[in-house]
Parts: structure tokens; sequence; C-alpha cells
């Protein structure tokens, strides 16, 4: 049966078996920190995000589904572009995931469902393979924001492997926009080897969910500011779009404080987990 978000149970399971066996054989990925995955209870995963087409996400959602105690289904934010792209929109619908929106990810935290948040975006899968694991920005506060706003956790993770399975070495913009994409890449493979060279290459894999960060603790930065800042919440929301609004407020330094936290951390894991491979492969 689907619900009202897309998901279809039936389909997230087969979906499951198919990454499966990219989890356990193609890029034999390991996966650290699981027990910080929270057994019931809304959580927002921090990644870093790489690998053309967010292949990342489905993989963090394997590895909570299959490896956390309550197999917890993790709802991912997407890109709107994501949602008609032959065979992965299809996955991103039915296998538990939303557009990206203020209100989108406000609703599923309320309803205490653990999301996936992305806040390098587009420039973090477009990334030129020279940059390789140099984040992009995090934005002003937007997911910071969302956690004070929602009081829930945020669990920093690090993501190696995803950077080498689509190396881009180019990327023409303007005919990934009449094709409507943000850009359309050119890897070391494609489309030098035709259909083949859309398959992603068997790289490495680890995943580490760091400790969770709770807003509460952040309690005593920002107090001040946060208090004109619900007050001119309020009056932008009668406005402007959700996704308008965020753009607009600037973050308070308790926000600023939660978004250096999780760069820091997420940074550091993957400065150690890129160390822990022998190579690329392996």
């Amino acid at each position: 049966m689907i619900d009202g978000y897309g998901f279809d149970p039936t389909y997230h399971e087969h979906a499951m078996k198919v990454l499966d066996f990219f989890a356990n054989y193609y890029w034999r990925m390991d996966v650290e920190g699981i027990e910080n995955i929270p057994d019931e209870g809304g959580a927002m995963i921090v990644m870093n995000h790489a690998g053309t087409i967010a292949l990342d996400v489905l993989m963090i959602k394997q590895a909570i589904y299959r490896r956390s105690r309550t197999h917890r289904i993790a709802w991912a934010l997407m890109a709107d572009f994501l949602t008609w792209t032959p065979f992965v929109g299809d996955i991103y619908w039915r296998t538990g995931n939303v557009l990206a929106s203020w209100v989108n990810a406000k609703r599923l935290l309320t309803e205490d469902q653990i999301i996936i948040v992305c806040p390098e975006g587009t420039k973090g899968v477009g990334k030129h393979f020279t940059r390789r694991y140099q984040l992009e920005s995090f934005g002003t506060g937007g997911f910071a924001r969302l956690a004070i706003h929602t009081n829930k956790p945020l669990i920093p993770t690090s993501v190696v492997g995803s950077e080498e399975i689509y190396p881009v070495v180019y990327k023409n913009h303007k005919l990934g926009e009449l094709l409507g994409f943000p850009f359309l890449p050119l890897t070391f493979t494609f489309p030098l080897l035709g259909i083949l060279g859309a398959l992603p290459l068997p790289s490495k894999w680890i995943i580490r969910f760091d400790k969770p960060l709770y807003p509460t603790d952040y309690e005593r930065k920002g107090s001040i500011e946060e208090k004109a800042l619900e007050q001119q919440t309020r009056f932008v929301e009668t406005l402007y779009p959700c996704d308008e609004k965020k753009k607009m407020i600037a973050a308070t330094s308790r926000e600023k404080a939660i978004v250096n936290d999780v760069v820091k951390i997420v940074k550091r894991n993957i400065n150690i987990l890129r160390n822990k491979r022998k190579t690329v492969f392996f």
C-alpha cells in the first residue's frame, strides 16, 4: 500500500535487496557508529554529498534500514530534478523520500521520522574529481534552525567512497539545463564507454554516523537573537514561501555554532575514513 508520501513498502523491500548487493559486494561498505541511530523518535542525518546522482543517499538509507536496531526507514530530502529522473526518480519516490522543503522536513520530524539532509546540494554531487572530499558550503543554518525548531538531534554523517564512483572531469551546464538537470557531467568513463560508462566504479565505501548533537546543548548561544528571529519568521511566513523564507532570515549565533560543529565533525571523520582505506578500491 502506497502512503501519502508515495512510499511503497513492497517496492522498498525489493529496492533494499538491490542495494544490499552494492553494499555487501560491489562497494564492500563498512558502517561505523550505527548505534548512534536512535531506536525511535525524530532525528536528522546531516551528511557530505557526492556521486553525481545521489547514490550516497540511497546507501545511507540501506545502512540505517539494515543495520540499525529497529530497522528504521530514513527519509531523504531530494532535489526536484531527481523526481523525474528515469529509474532513479522512481526509486526515490517509492523508497521513502520527499521534495526538499521546510514544510516536508518539519512534518516528518514532528512525526518522529529520521530525515537525511545534504546541505551541499547539487554543488556537492557536481564537484570536480580534483576537489573530491573538499566540502562545499553547508549553508547559512537552515538545517540547524529546523533542528532547533523541532528540538530534534542532528547526527553528523561522513561518507567515503562516493566521490570515486563517477569521477567528474567536466560539467556542461547549458546542455544539462536543456535536459532539465543542473549540469551534464563527463566522467573518466562516460560518455566515452557509452552505456558501460554509466556504471558506477567499484570503490571502497565507509560510512560513519557520529554521536548526535542536541539543540538544547546550544541553548546559551543566541538566545536574544532567537527571540527577534521568531517574530521576524512569523512575519515573513505570511509573505513568502517557506523555501524563500530560509534564505531571507540570517542565522543566529546558535545556528552558526551548530553548523560549525557539524562541518568540523564531518571533515574530521572524512579524513579518518580516507586514511583507513588502503587504496580507493580496497
